[in-house]
């Protein structure tokens, strides 16, 4: 059985999972490295290389998924469990926006 903090944090990432789609920014480039993506931001001069999950999350960034949907999907394609999966997504989304690489659709 879980934790009350740990219920309380699942339930805000379902909330905020469902709530928003995001979707890359257009003028960051990328490209696929040996499985892994390299992205380059020139406006803030940083390149990044994304691991396989994050990269992943990164191709479902169309702004036509949520959250939840991604989550969804990296369950499928990495066989983890749903809690997990959600929690990934929404910690890589969330780095992915502190970076300024993703914006809401």
């Amino acid at each position: 059985m879980r934790k009350p903090k740990e219920r309380e944090d699942l339930l805000y990432r379902n909330i905020n999972a469902s709530a928003f789609c995001l979707k890359r920014r257009p003028d960051v480039r990328s490209r696929l490295v040996d499985g892994e993506l390299v992205v380059l931001d020139r406006e803030a001069g940083f390149i990044h290389q994304l691991n396989k999950t994050a990269t992943y999350i990164w191709q479902q960034c169309d702004g036509q998924h949520t959250a939840a949907t991604i989550a969804g999907q990296v369950c499928e394609a990495f066989e983890v469990d749903e809690p997990t999966a959600l929690k990934d997504v929404c910690e890589i989304l969330t780095r992915l926006q502190n970076l300024d690489l993703v914006v809401k659709a």
